[in-house]
């Protein structure tokens, strides 16, 4: 399903650009493409090219406009941004001037039923961006109970991952676990009476996600490769929404000297040039009901994109002059690769 619909208003749009800046004639690749969202603001702020890269060949499908309307000044590359430093030497670029990864799953991905990444929907367990390998169905079928207890509480933060994962092995005795609906129902049979802000399954769905997924290892490899591809004087900027992601970005920062880092409050009342002259920004705060205010500007957001969001937003902004590739070491990335769980 293609349409307009899946489309969904860029996250921190102007905070975005205000970090990476557009200027005429440089470069910049959006390494989470999905509708195209950003990179049509980047692209409408300068005389400038962007490189548009999306593991799921719908979102590269959804951005057929943007080459249309804006020729070579648009390139999108169906592909994982772990990859970057391979896919821009395919194209002969050495150098980007600025970087975007808006990490985590698109509304369009949300918003399709049979895509299977939602528990809101009764549909196929998949949850593959690739739209290849094993799906969720797969996954929850066939792992060890110690293994989907592993990816449940490493990926998902769950503290009741044991009980979920041998929940899930006794029902898959009795029958096949196919649906969205029949993996929540299993959640929800553990997790009785949980009052928290999130849904009970919002943690179970996520860790397969990542897990299917390799977000976190894709993450990991595309911080590396930074050093190889970000000019001096170029700019990232890593939109996170949970712990994990946004753990790996604060290691990534601690173990490089050459960032400065900005205090929250800073973030949200200093200057756009101020902004632009920094080198990393991080923000974390907690978002009203109906809208995100950003200086004296009010940023209303649809419901999916609220939900989202709501909650503790973090958020970093990551600046240049990388010179370590060894980067750090942690429990999450050491247990990263599919076979550590078999």
């Amino acid at each position: 399903m293609l349409n307009k619909e899946l489309q969904h208003k860029p996250v921190m749009c102007e905070e975005v650009l205000s970090i990476l800046n557009p200027s005429d004639g440089c470069v910049y690749l959006d390494g989470t493409l999905g509708a195209g969202g950003h990179s049509r603001k980047i692209l409408e702020s300068a005389d400038c090219s962007v490189i548009g890269i999306d593991k799921d060949p719908t979102a590269i499908e959804l951005c057929r406009d943007l080459e249309k309307q804006y020729g070579n000044k648009f390139l999108s590359i169906n592909g994982s941004f772990g990859n970057l430093s391979q896919h821009l030497n395919s194209i002969g670029i050495n150098k980007i001037d600025g970087i975007l990864l808006d990490l985590g799953t698109s509304s369009m991905q949300l918003g399709t039923p049979e895509r299977g990444f939602s528990f809101q929907f009764d549909a196929p367990l998949d949850m593959r961006m690739t739209q290849t390998g094993e799906t969720a169905y797969d996954i929850i079928n066939s792992l060890s109970e110690d293994s989907l207890a592993d990816i449940i509480f490493y990926f998902g933060e769950e503290r009741r991952s044991r009980k979920i994962a041998k929940a899930i092995v006794n029902k898959r005795k009795i029958k096949k676990i196919k649906t969205t609906f029949d993996l929540n129902e299993i959640v929800l049979s553990v997790k009785k009476g949980n009052n928290k802000k999130i849904h009970p399954a919002t943690k179970t769905f996520q860790a397969l996600r990542i897990y299917i997924n390799n977000e976190l290892k894709d993450l990991y490899e595309a911080l590396i490769s930074i050093e190889k591809v970000l000019s001096e004087k170029g700019r990232l900027v890593v939109i996170s929404f949970h712990s994990l992601e946004d753990r790996i970005v604060k290691n990534f920062i601690k173990e490089n000297p050459n960032t400065i880092l900005v205090d929250a409050g800073d973030f949200l009342t200093m200057s756009q040039q101020t902004l632009k002259d920094s080198l990393v920004a991080e923000a974390y705060g907690l978002l009203p009901y109906d809208a995100l205010l950003y200086g004296d500007q009010e940023l209303v957001l649809d419901a999916r994109t609220l939900n989202r969001l709501r909650g503790q937003l973090g958020t970093t902004l990551v600046g240049t002059n990388i010179d370590r590739s060894d980067l750090f070491t942690s429990k999450i990335i050491r247990r990263i690769t599919k076979s550590s769980f078999r």
